[in-house]
């Protein structure tokens, strides 16, 4: 593989942690096939076990493909996401996350001929193996293909179906990225759907792996946890959809009852806990109306009655208005037929036609 050319795709891996799993993340991009120069961007975030060691073995033996950003200092998932998407090189940028991993080397390939194939989609992704480390679930496949989701941004916005180790997306600017978001690649997932449509291969070609170690595993295990560590960044993350697609009412709808759902979470567990609810609002004022919209459709529907009697009563007056432009248009005129008449009967010409008249009935009577 040629080192010196500019790769076409750049593949993202954010590690912290991860010495138990990293191992097979490697291997899985290293076993990838492809007739295209690619490079693997794996950032650790200053772990403190053995993740650097074990990248940086791999970076020794294989220096064409594997590209170590090993920081000194922690800087925070989003950050790290952040900071590697903008030194991505590729005209594509694949994902994959430390304790995650590929199972097909052809992934890449098909993935970058179907963008290649189709310019007017911004991304493509597939199913994956959703994998629990304690075996107390069953393996499944996401997404679920009894769903029969919609693969739109319709559907994206009220659900992220695209898991972050299935997608590859077109490569876009990343200067704006929020840092301080949850969940990352739901967002990313939104932001590049701006720019185009999202594909969809049917085949299953990596593994997600829910574990004790995982952002995620709170939602499983202990959702009150999950919520008290990232219930801010979740709404943040909100907050930042909305100002991509907040302009476009019905898109902002869609997302309001994912809002809702958050803010409910936050707002529950903020009484529980005797904490300060004012702060939160005043934090996120705008996703106040989602929340209300979802959480109390009886004032929203009489919000909604309210402003259809309002447009009902502006649509009467202007009905009256015109109405009364009609009227005072006919009283006008007939003002003006009066004077008219007024200066015909004033006139000599009426004189000496009435004084006619006049002969012609006494000359008639005369006769008789």
């Amino acid at each position: 593989m040629n080192t010196t050319t500019k790769p076409k795709v750049s593949v993202i891996c954010p590690t912290y942690n991860q010495e138990k799993y990293i191992r097979e993340s490697l291997d899985g991009f290293i076993s990838q096939k492809t007739d295209f120069d690619l490079e693997v961007i794996v950032a650790d975030d200053c772990s403190t076990d053995k993740t650097p060691q074990i990248i940086e073995e791999y970076a020794k033996n294989h220096p064409a493909v594997i590209k170590p950003v090993i920081r000194k200092k922690n800087i925070g998932v989003g950050a790290n996401f952040k900071e590697t998407l903008q030194v991505a090189r590729g005209k594509y940028i694949a994902i994959c996350e430390g304790d995650d991993y590929w199972t097909d080397p052809e992934k890449l390939q098909l993935q970058a001929d179907f963008l290649d194939s189709n310019p007017d989609y911004a991304l493509c992704f597939h199913p994956v193996k959703v994998v629990f480390e304690n075996s107390e679930q069953e393996t499944s496949i996401y997404p679920d293909p009894q769903e029969k989701i919609k693969f739109t941004v319709e559907s994206l916005l009220q659900k992220n179906y695209i898991q972050t180790n299935s997608v590859m997306y077109r490569r876009q600017s990343y200067e704006k990225m929020p840092v301080d978001i949850l969940p990352i690649d739901w967002y990313l997932n939104l932001y590049h759907a701006q720019f185009g449509k999202i594909g969809f291969l049917d085949k299953t070609m990596s593994v997600y792996r829910r574990h004790s170690g995982g952002i995620w595993w709170d939602t499983h295990e202990n959702k009150d946890r999950f919520w008290q560590k990232n219930g801010l960044a979740h709404l943040a993350m909100y907050k930042a959809v909305l100002q991509l697609y907040g302009d476009n009412k019905p898109h902002r709808l869609l997302v309001y009852k994912p809002i809702a759902e958050a803010m409910e979470a936050c707002i529950e567990l903020a009484v529980r806990n005797d904490e300060n609810l004012l702060s939160l609002i005043k934090r996120f004022p705008d996703l106040v109306e989602g929340y209300m919209l979802i959480k109390y459709p009886t004032i929203a529907d009489y919000n909604k009655r309210q402003r259809m009697h309002e447009e009902t009563v502006t649509k009467l007056q202007h009905s009256l208005d015109s109405l009364q432009q009609v009227a005072d248009l006919k009283d006008h005129k007939i003002r003006n037929l009066e004077t008219e008449l007024a200066e015909i009967k004033n006139s000599r010409a009426w004189h000496a036609v009435q004084k006619a008249r006049l002969a012609k009935t006494k000359l008639q009577r005369k006769r008789k």
